[in-house]
């Protein structure tokens, strides 16, 4: 396959275990490969640093096996230099938080980058360059991914936002926004957190518990706007989740969808007053408790 010098585009998708053969790395003609699985115990195989020769453009799935691929070999593919528009890490076998932490932040994409997924990482810190992806339209995490929530409202083109199977999350604090503490919404500058989302989705977050609010905070005499654009927000299997919180009731919020999330769904069962705030705000309702 080394020697298919003019090859323009390459899928494996379905290959689930299949390794690369290192001749991948001469074809730099190459410039769609979906997924590239990266094992560093396998030297015949195509290693993550091959990818620096490789002109790659639109989507990529880098998939990394057990603590393998050391930091070193991954800073070698400069990922930050090749403009993908759409990126997904999957960490698989990982064992060792610290090591996982050290791999995501040399993973560092182009700073043009618009779609981002991460999963199944280990590690108790989101990447160091998260704040850097001023295009960055949609994001996933999920899949055991163990760290807190990052703080994503500062993030100023994010449309979509997924989060999902996150067991390291017990409290999504006001820092989700990008607010240092609950004193920041006095502050006078104005500031626009999640300026540009819309979608707003939690699936399986089994411990998470509280949503933090933001103490006496009102539309009309802050500064700080909260999610002006958001219209859809879904809650499915979070079951220990208690409550919203009041600043939601003040976005443009047109479908709200609470799926099998038992506390949530009584706290605001139809016919109560917590109902009765919700419903009068947004159009579209949807609560079920039982799968």
């Amino acid at each position: 396959m080394g020697n298919l010098f003019n090859l323009n585009h390459l899928e494996v998708f379905m290959c689930l275990t299949l390794a690369l053969p290192k001749g991948i790395r001469r074809l730099t003609s190459l410039q769609t490969l979906d997924v590239c699985r990266c094992d560093g115990n396998n030297d015949e195989a195509f290693q993550i640093g091959d990818l620096r020769k490789l002109n790659l453009e639109e989507s990529l799935t880098i998939q990394l096996v057990a603590d393998a691929t050391d930091k070193s070999e991954i800073e070698k593919a400069q990922l930050w230099d090749k403009k993908l528009f759409d990126l997904t890490f999957e960490f698989k076998g990982h064992t060792h938080s610290s090591s996982s932490v050290e791999i995501l932040n040399a993973l560092r994409p182009h700073p043009d980058l618009e779609s981002l997924q991460i999963w199944c990482h280990n590690g108790t810190t989101w990447p160091n360059w998260i704040q850097s992806l001023h295009n960055l339209r949609f994001l996933t995490v999920g899949e055991g991914t163990q760290c807190e929530l990052w703080p994503l409202g500062r993030l100023e083109c994010l449309e979509r936002l997924t989060l999902s199977c996150m067991n390291g999350v017990r409290k999504v604090g006001i820092e989700f926004l990008g607010l240092e503490d609950q004193t920041s919404f006095r502050i006078r500058a104005p500031q626009i957190l999640f300026p540009k989302l819309k979608q707003l989705s939690f699936f399986y977050m089994e411990e998470w518990e509280e949503w933090e609010g933001v103490e006496e905070w009102t539309k009309e005499d802050s500064e700080i706007t909260i999610m002006p654009c958001l219209s859809e927000l879904t809650i499915e299997v979070c079951n220990s989740l208690k409550a919203l919180p009041d600043f939601l009731f003040k976005t443009p919020l047109q479908s709200l969808h609470i799926l099998y999330s038992r506390t949530l769904a009584e706290h605001y069962q139809e016919g109560n007053g917590e109902w009765a705030k919700m419903s009068a705000r947004i159009p579209n309702i949807r609560i079920s408790s039982r799968l």
